[in-house]
């Protein structure tokens, strides 16, 4: 836009230090980092305003760290971010110096990139937290499925030698086939936490093949019957594929836990300007006012809702107690 030959966008790592982050065109700086005392990018991010030179004599004068020698002209610009400064964009080496104008250009891009930055790191930000939150949720279940089925297995384990011990074999029959039945419980469930930290195909091969692969390693090894019907199938950006996956994936697992169904049915529609998830069981269903009104949950509804909030996409239930219950999802592409 202004005829420089290089640039280079530094951002604070603490307040003693900027990183170099990106760099573009020549001369590139020399390090990959710069202290905020006794540099010229520090002194621009102390006073908050720009910095320019045109004059290579002035350099040294400046305090310049460590910049290339072939450096003729720099402007330096802050990046400020609600009140604050995040980091620092130089531009370099045009040609007959940089201009008034030229400040004011840049200005306006510093302030739209600073903008563009804190997005990023907000984002970044929120998709941690998304992940910490997965971990604890999974932790969690891990404690109440496994960990309960794991201390059952060690009660009966120890009723039946009781009973063996007594010459009590029918009693330690019967204690022995409600053992084996907790320890499968407890296989399933650890399947499903591994499988959901581990959706194995997703992003290689789709959404299509992942929730294949889900309802042939969860549902139907619960002995679920299962059906996968698709229109139209095609990909998608992964994030969208992600937050639709796991979307289904928290749906399978009401049914799975909760609907005591015989028959669960996924259905994927795409167009050009939408994606439909529905998850239709068979189950015992639910009674949606009670949930609303009552605050009660039905596990995993709100991570549901949050989900397809975040696709800007639209929710709906249809449930009747004994009648099974209908999820659809849609997002407009």
């Amino acid at each position: 836009m202004i005829g420089a030959t290089g640039s280079a966008v530094l951002l604070l790592t603490d307040q003693a230090w900027l990183e170099v982050r990106h760099r573009l065109g020549q001369p590139l700086t020399a390090v990959e980092r710069l202290p905020i005392d006794g540099s010229l990018a520090g002194q621009v991010v102390r006073q908050g305003e720009p910095v320019r030179l045109n004059d290579p004599a002035l350099f040294a004068q400046a305090q310049v760290y460590q910049w290339p020698a072939d450096l003729t002209a720099l402007l330096a610009l802050p990046l400020h971010v609600n009140g604050g400064i995040i980091g620092v964009l130089d531009v370099v080496n045009k040609v007959g110096g940089f201009t008034d104008e030229d400040v004011r250009v840049m200005s306006v891009f510093a302030n739209q990139a600073a903008m563009a930055i804190e997005h990023a790191r907000l984002q970044q930000q929120a998709e941690q937290l998304a992940v910490l939150e997965e971990r604890q949720r999974l932790a969690r279940e891990l404690h109440d499925s496994v960990t309960q089925a794991l201390y059952s297995v060690t009660l009966y384990a120890n009723a039946v030698a009781l009973a063996l011990a007594a010459g009590k074999d029918k009693v330690a029959a019967g204690y022995l086939a409600e053992l084996q039945e907790t320890a499968l419980e407890g296989m399933r469930d650890m399947r499903l936490l591994i499988f959901q930290l581990h959706p194995p195909v997703l992003e290689k091969e789709g959404l299509v093949a992942a929730l294949q692969t889900r309802l042939a390693a969860v549902e139907e090894r619960a002995e679920l019957q299962t059906q996968l019907r698709v229109e139209g199938e095609r990909r998608l950006p992964i994030a969208i594929e992600e937050d639709l996956y796991w979307i289904a994936q928290e749906a399978l697992n009401n049914v799975r836990k909760h609907a005591a169904a015989g028959h669960v049915t996924v259905h994927l529609r795409f167009t050009a300007s939408i994606v439909r998830l529905e998850v239709i069981d068979d189950g015992v269903g639910f009674d949606l006012h009670a949930v609303c009104t009552e605050g009660r949950g039905i596990g995993g509804l709100r991570s549901i809702a949050e989900r397809t909030a975040r696709l800007g996409g639209r929710l709906s239930h249809t449930s009747v107690p004994g009648e099974g219950t209908q999820l659809i999802v849609e997002v407009t592409l």
